[in-house]
């Protein structure tokens, strides 16, 4: 019974949101974003004293700690999304779809009142998504698109100081000179 239960539920899902049928894996790691408009890796300063991890976990053990004005390095870093937000398409639109191997940028056709999840934000309103297997970017500052749900995720950055050691932090607010914009 359980799992008849369980397949009626899945079809009433993929009948009402027919997008998500290729499923996604969470959490879905962005690996090299930079979240916000102008972010740069590049030479970053402390704000405040701050302890590195050896790896990217909140029980990992210190790999150096570095003092509030001293000069470090943003080497990459990885958005790792828990939860994906989800958008809606408010009419007919485009997303927006990066070939890597083509080195082109393509349109993908959206209908109206279809869904996709939201994934990492890029800055000035556009964000990663995820529609149809494609990971796609969206401007969801315009009105043809819809955000229903923030995605949750989490920011890891790789430090390198000068003596060459690294680290990771999820503590990007302790950091200067990320944003060359502003």
């Amino acid at each position: 019974m359980k799992y008849k239960l369980f397949g009626v539920i899945g079809v009433l899902l993929l009948s009402i949101f027919p997008s998500f049928a290729q499923t996604l894996k969470m959490p879905f790691r962005d690996v090299g974003a930079c979240p916000f408009e102008c972010c740069t890796y590049r030479e970053w300063t402390a704000t405040k004293d701050t302890a590195l991890l050896k790896n990217m976990s909140d029980g990992a053990t210190t790999a150096f700690k570095i003092r509030k004005g001293e000069k470090v390095e943003g080497v990459t870093g990885i958005v790792i999304t828990t939860k994906a937000g989800i958008g809606k398409a408010t009419e007919n639109t485009n997303l927006e779809y990066y070939d890597k191997k083509k080195n082109e940028m393509f349109n993908v056709k959206i209908k109206k009142n279809e869904r996709f999840l939201i994934l990492t934000y890029l800055g000035e309103g556009v964000y990663k998504v995820w529609y149809k297997g494609r990971v796609l970017q969206a401007g969801l500052d315009y009105p043809q698109l819809k955000k229903i749900s923030e995605p949750k995720s989490v920011w890891w950055v790789k430090i390198k100081n000068r003596k060459g050691q690294i680290g990771w932090t999820k503590l990007t607010d302790n950091f200067d000179n990320m944003d060359p914009c502003g």
